[in-house]
């Protein structure tokens, strides 16, 4: 696949080479064509068997170029119906616990996920707070508003502009917090989540990309690639604190002295 923004480049080839692909993403973007594609190259890469993933070159990777892999369905708004329907949602739901059939995951590309009343999208969060084993769900979206935002805090984000780069500032501060863990204090830490006590949609964002940006630092050969991936496993857990009514002040002390502490560990 050909990259037309370099941050999405670096995000999506770091959890891939790591072996971490998250179980739930969320892309957003108004051109469906690159959103799709985008989807279509996440989910090759996981079910691809070969040794480069995606190779390109395996039996699972060119099923998934014509479109016929068993375990990479594709669920959209049936033909006449201007929504997804909750019973498709709970359709998905259900298959999702079946065993692949012959990759080591299974990947649902939910098009347009935008057309999920709020029954639906509640439907769908059930399977998202539990996922199962080796299942990834990738979400497409023209934009992520108009999603519920107990949705959006259980997936990566990735934002596909419509053209040339965009801004990242929560990549930035990413980088940051993990470049302060290893040669910084908690206080500077702190300081640079200050701006996320009083607005919890900006630190979900903020989790889900430092998510994805240890990933990426593992996959460049980080010589701290342990306390990384833990930092890695840690975001989910931040994430999953997000939806509760924890106080944040209190989130974003435990989110700096924990990651402290993995130095120790």
């Amino acid at each position: 696949m050909i990259f037309s923004d370099q941050k999405i480049k670096a995000s999506v080839e770091g959890f891939i080479k790591s072996g971490k692909i998250p179980h739930a993403i969320l892309i957003e973007g108004e051109n469906t064509e690159k959103t799709l594609s985008l989807a279509l190259h996440i989910s090759t890469a996981a079910v691809c068997s070969g040794e480069n993933v995606p190779c390109g070159t395996c039996r699972d990777c060119h099923l998934a170029e014509v479109g016929t892999h068993p375990d990479i369905s594709r669920i959209a708004a049936l033909d006449g119906k201007k929504n997804l329907s909750v019973n498709q949602i709970r359709e998905l739901r259900a298959d999702a616990f079946v065993k692949a059939h012959s990759a080591s995951h299974r990947v649902f590309i939910i098009e347009d996920a935008n057309r999920m009343n709020e029954q639906a999208q509640n439907a769908l969060l059930k399977v998202l707070e539990e996922p199962p084993k080796n299942v990834i769900f990738i979400l497409l979206t023209p934009s992520k508003t108009i999603l519920l935002d107990t949705i959006i805090s259980r997936c990566v984000l990735l934002s596909v502009p419509n053209t040339g780069d965009i801004d990242a500032p929560h990549q930035d501060t990413a980088n940051r917090f993990i470049d302060l863990l290893f040669t910084g204090s908690e206080y500077e830490m702190l300081k640079l989540l200050t701006p996320f006590e009083k607005n919890r949609h900006e630190a979900e964002l903020f989790f889900s990309t430092l998510g994805v940006c240890a990933a990426k630092k593992i996959a460049d050969g980080h010589s701290h690639a342990r306390v990384l991936d833990q930092l890695f496993d840690d975001t989910k857990y931040y994430l999953d604190l997000l939806t509760t009514n924890i106080n944040m002040p209190l989130l974003l002390s435990l989110a700096v002295s924990r990651s402290k502490g993995l130095l120790d560990k």
